[in-house]
């Protein structure tokens, strides 16, 4: 399947969108970047993130029921799909995310 310049400019627009509500999300809830690291398990480094959240580097779909459990929000609202951010995940998603939750466990604070 070949991708269209149209589907990665849409592709890089919706990660965009991620960065900026990750750092959103994550200045609303008073957590350094470090910290918000730390809770993610070490998935991506604090450098990954900054430049993440500054549209950089694009958030990779794996890491987005991530950020979206850490920053108690959905994937859909981290995506811009909806503006809703306490909407609840449903089926599928909600499977995925706890799968995803249960196989990187969050390290305890040093």
């Amino acid at each position: 399947m070949t991708t269209t310049h149209t589907e990665a400019i849409d592709a890089l627009s919706l990660s965009r969108i991620a960065g900026r509500r990750i750092r959103g999300l994550r200045s609303e809830l008073g957590l350094s970047q470090r910290k918000l690291v730390l809770q993610l398990g070490g998935i991506v480094s604090p450098s990954g993130l900054s430049d993440r959240e500054a549209g950089i580097k694009p958030v990779p779909l794996d890491e987005l029921p991530l950020f979206a459990d850490a920053l108690g929000t959905s994937v859909a609202y981290l995506m811009g799909l909806v503006d809703d951010r306490s909407r609840p995940l449903e089926g599928a998603a909600s499977e995925y995310l706890r799968a995803c939750r249960d196989s990187n466990p969050k390290p305890s604070d040093p």
